[in-house]
């Protein structure tokens, strides 16, 4: 496991490690759109540094699962909800691999969203959203089972295949995009859509 040392990020006190992912622009993104009902249980997916489970907890999340393929983010994730006065229940494992048919009123994913295949290193994981830029992300989103999704993706990725597909299944209840150079960075608050569920 790398070291962790400390930062801080929009006031919350963070571990991190040369191997895992910084909170940037995107985070601050997803940041600003989750809303959390108090006592309502929340999977953190790619957890990073910790800061978006962190954050769940303190907007009155009961439960956070955080889970991160890296297990250097994973090392890190729990020594930020320590550091901050919280247990935690981190896993090391890829996407819901390691869960199974689990439900959460609340799934939050900042998942890699580069159309780049770069898996020689850990960092490589946390852009590499594959060909498409969204494979990670639609993987993620077909299995989760959770009432509102939090997700982030990039104008760089193929946006008409995700509108696609998230039109079959969920409602897109909130969207915010920032402009970083060419790019944009889109955030959407998902709401599961009972009724195509049911249907398919």
């Amino acid at each position: 496991m790398g070291d962790n040392r400390f930062i801080t990020f929009h006031g919350y006190k963070l571990c991190l490690n040369d191997d895992v992912y910084i909170p940037a622009e995107d985070t601050e993104l997803i940041m600003e759109m989750i809303k959390i009902k108090d006592g309502e249980t929340v999977l953190d997916m790619g957890s990073g540094t910790g800061i978006l489970s962190l954050h769940a907890l303190k907007l009155g999340a009961k439960r956070v699962l955080s889970i991160d393929v890296n297990p250097n983010a994973a090392d890190a994730t729990l020594c930020t909800l320590k550091s901050n006065g919280f247990s935690g229940n981190v896993l090391n494992c890829y996407l819901l691999d390691c869960i199974r048919n689990t439900k959460f009123d609340v799934a939050i994913f900042n998942p890699p969203y580069l159309p780049f295949e770069e898996y020689d290193n850990w960092l490589g994981y946390s852009w590499s959203g594959g060909k498409s830029g969204i494979d990670i992300l639609l993987s993620f989103l077909s299995e989760v089972v959770a009432g509102r999704a939090y997700v982030v993706y990039s104008s760089l990725s193929d946006e008409d295949k995700l509108m696609s597909f998230l039109k079959e299944r969920f409602i897109i209840s909130s969207r915010k995009e920032i402009k970083i150079g060419l790019e944009r960075l889109i955030g959407l608050e998902l709401i599961k859509n009972d009724d195509q569920a049911s249907n398919s």
